[in-house]
């Protein structure tokens, strides 16, 4: 007599609840948008697919620049799936500034960003609102004060050592290296001020990427990824003010 298959009652539950659980997860990371962010996010997004194959890029370069637009957009809007979004975009960003000779955004992105996207899932799970929102924050003007010291001291410094080693931009480097870093971490703590050290860094890098596209050793997905970081920066520092304004406790 043939032997019966059991039933896995609990294998397939535990599929079923995994795909509610996912269900859900994308509908709280798509709810709260406005008409105008999803038409821009759907914009950037499309641009950069359709350039880029215009100007003949590959699939690694077009990945990195959408899922780091998606990444920024994502994180803008207080989405926690940002990052997501983020530890893809590392990785492939990485292996584009490896090909690009870019040794120094490859440890960035690979030493640093690639770990601090854990970190970030960890911390902002803490804050998040009914909506599912991060609780946005600004530092105080001693924490600015603090923050501006430690950055211009690490460039100085930063920028020395790379002179010594040969860099042959080092202060550039050396300002898009260390602010790089000082962001991600006002970025971990849902610092407002991080985007205005983003717009520094965006802007330097587009600066950077168009001398590697005029030399043929850029990205043109990279170029334009940039481009729209830089308008998204300063989007999301002027949206971040004045949601950080409005949650402030009223002074009795």
């Amino acid at each position: 007599m043939p032997g019966r298959v059991a039933p896995l009652p609990r294998f397939e539950g535990s599929i079923m609840s995994t795909t509610a659980a996912l269900q859900h997860w994308l509908k709280n990371e798509m709810s709260g948008w406005r008409v105008w962010e999803l038409g821009w996010l759907a914009f950037c997004c499309i641009s950069i697919i359709a350039l880029s194959l215009l100007m003949g890029d590959n699939g690694v370069g077009i990945t990195a620049a959408v899922t780091g637009t998606l990444y920024a957009l994502f994180a803008g809007k207080g989405k926690i799936g940002c990052y997501f979004f983020g530890i893809i975009n590392t990785v492939t960003y990485g292996l584009i500034s490896f090909k690009a000779t870019l040794y120094g955004e490859v440890m960035l992105n690979w030493g640093w960003y690639l770990p601090m996207m854990f970190v970030g899932v960890i911390c902002w799970r803490r804050h998040l609102d009914q909506r599912q929102i991060i609780n946005k924050t600004a530092l105080s003007g001693r924490g600015r004060l603090i923050a501006a010291l430690l950055s211009l001291i690490g460039i100085a410094v930063y920028a020395n050592v790379l002179a010594r080693l040969g860099d042959t931009s080092p202060w550039l480097d050396s300002l898009t290296t260390v602010l790089s870093v000082t962001a991600m971490v006002l970025t971990v703590k849902r610092c407002i001020e991080q985007w205005l050290l983003w717009t520094v860094v965006n802007a330097a890098s587009i600066y950077m990427w168009y001398l590697l596209y005029r030399t043929g050793s850029g990205s043109v997905a990279g170029l334009l990824m940039w481009c729209i970081a830089l308008a998204n920066g300063i989007i999301f520092f002027v949206q971040w003010s004045k949601e950080e304004r409005s949650c402030r406790p009223t002074p009795p």
